[in-house]
């Protein structure tokens, strides 16, 4: 069984009683919301609140953005504020701290923006909210007053978690915002008014009365207090809280000790990392900057790819994205999509199947789609005139006998996209795999050709001739030749001679779906005129 269906039997049984339910998770906008932060908090999410509502119960996928937190002030946070004004919100908290670009309110709306404007491309429905408007709710002001009228209790239960540093006595479970210093996590609660305010003392020296929307519970105790709050019933959460007698266990004695609530059923999930040419770089993170958008990923990928990656992998394993593997992240897509249109599969192969089934936002087509490589189109992408790009690729794909039918309006419009994307790929993380086919043989490229070389293209040009033009029947042909000893020349010195000829310089994309994508006469009179 698919591990998401094993997980989605466990979370069925846990709601099994219950009427209207609400899955929900949170982060914090602390710099780049990058796509790293897609798979619990929204894909995982989404994931699951679509199996509920399977199972017929009225569920909403919520996320928390916990903006009342404090601005760290990291030194790659403040280096956003070019004129070195950073350092001056340390301690602000993040809805407060301004836009360091100047074309927002604020630093939130900022940094939310690209995540936000392509939520709805990685999962539907989802409400996001935010702990600055919650706060405002007379429900959470209800538990602020609550928790701060049995101080001593709610001290007792956080100071078992805090052997180290215990608070001491007369301390108020509440986070003020100083109206002085404009600072939050500073100031001490000496009191809670009537569900309206604060009197606090600062270490500025600032005293007063603050808004109770304007501060925040201790981070032990607002955990447990959205639940309630939001009535949440199940809970994506980063594995850092997941370990046992963590900040999730603590939280959860909160909920119950304090709260009068069940925690909802958590689902701990793995980080993902960032790589660069096959480097690993770590894990993403926000406030660091470390890691890429999800409009990055969209203009060279669809969601649905994205979305396959994170739920093929087991919700516990570490996965590392490097944008210059996207054309491997489509070809395994692609094997996954076959794989769900195969009349039979092996356990591999139902895998791929389910995951692809639970990564589709829209019915899939009812048939097996049209599938461009996404080489061939990066490769389309470069030798097609941009002024009617898709018409053109379409004629060539049908001319090299890749393309035997009519598409369909998803067909043509995914062939589209991956033109597109294809092309901002080689563009802005693959250069290598670009191209400029040469139009004519120059003098100057001859010259560097040998006898054996030119018996090389030769051979090859007589044992591709009969060939289909694919890129798998291709490559066959090419290791044919390399590998039975029937070159004149090394392996090396071939595919210098061949991009050589084709492109002008001694390196290239990788041979066989380049050439599947061009013209087969073109390739065979090229060779021919070569060899002489």
């Amino acid at each position: 069984m698919h591990w998401a269906d094993e997980l989605i039997e466990k979370v069925i049984e846990f709601v099994r009683d219950r009427g209207d339910l609400v899955v929900s998770s949170g982060l914090s906008v602390s710099g780049l919301q990058h796509v790293g932060r897609l798979r619990g908090e929204v894909v995982l999410g989404n994931t699951i609140a679509r199996a509920l509502q399977e199972e017929g119960h009225t569920t909403q996928h919520v996320l928390v953005l916990y903006t009342q937190d404090q601005w760290k002030a990291s030194p790659r946070q403040v280096a956003e504020f070019k004129d070195g004004s950073g350092s001056r919100y340390a301690s602000w908290r993040l809805i407060d701290v301004p836009d360091p670009h100047g074309c927002h309110p604020g630093w939130v709306d900022h940094y939310w923006e690209d995540f936000g404007d392509h939520l709805e491309d990685f999962a539907r429905g989802v409400h996001v909210v935010r702990t600055s408007d919650i706060y405002t709710w007379p429900e959470m002001k209800a538990v602020v007053e609550d928790l701060a009228g049995r101080s001593e209790e709610v001290r007792e239960l956080v100071n078992r978690f805090r052997a180290r540093h215990p608070y001491p006595p007369g301390w108020l479970p509440f986070e003020p915002l100083c109206l002085t210093c404009k600072r939050i996590g500073k100031a001490r609660a000496v009191k809670v008014i009537d569900r309206t305010a604060v009197a606090y003392e600062c270490d500025c020296g600032g005293r007063g009365e603050s808004p109770i929307e304007k501060g925040k519970l201790n981070w032990r105790l607002e955990w447990p207090a959205l639940w309630k709050v939001l009535k949440v019933d199940i809970e994506p959460f980063g594995k850092d809280h997941a370990t046992p007698g963590g900040s999730r266990d603590s939280c959860k004695e909160a909920a119950r000790v304090l709260l009068s609530i069940e925690p909802p059923f958590g689902i701990p999930y793995e980080w993902v990392g960032i790589a660069e040419k096959g480097v690993d770089l770590g894990d993403m993170d926000s406030s660091d900057f470390k890691g890429f958008w999800p409009g990055d990923w969209l203009r060279v990928a669809d969601a649905e790819v994205l979305r396959y990656i994170y739920l093929v992998n087991p919700i516990g394993r570490r996965i590392v994205l490097d944008l210059g593997k996207v054309d491997v992240y489509h070809d395994q897509y692609d094997t996954a999509e076959r794989a769900f249109y195969a009349s039979s599969r092996t356990e591999d192969e139902e895998v791929q199947a389910r995951s692809h089934e639970l990564a589709q936002l829209d019915p899939p087509p009812k048939e097996a789609p049209f599938q461009l490589p996404y080489r061939h189109a990066a490769f389309l992408h470069q030798i097609s005139p941009p002024g009617n790009r898709l018409e053109w690729c379409l004629a060539r794909l049908k001319d090299t006998g890749i393309l035997t039918r009519r598409l369909t309006d998803f067909e043509t419009d995914r062939v589209r996209r991956r033109l597109e994307q294809g092309g901002v790929w080689v563009e802005r993380y693959a250069p290598e795999n670009r191209v400029v086919l040469l139009e004519r043989l120059p003098k100057e490229v001859l010259a560097q050709l040998t006898p054996e070389d030119r018996e090389s293209l030769r051979a090859f040009a007589k044992g591709i001739e009969s060939t289909d033009w694919r890129e798998d029947a291709i490559k066959e042909a090419m290791v044919s030749l390399t590998k039975g000893g029937k070159l004149p020349v090394d392996t090396p010195r071939f595919f210098r001679n061949l991009y050589l000829v084709l492109l002008g310089r001694e390196k290239g994309p990788r041979a066989a779906p380049f050439l599947a994508v061009l013209d087969k006469t073109f390739v065979l009179a090229r060779l021919r005129e070569a060899a002489g």
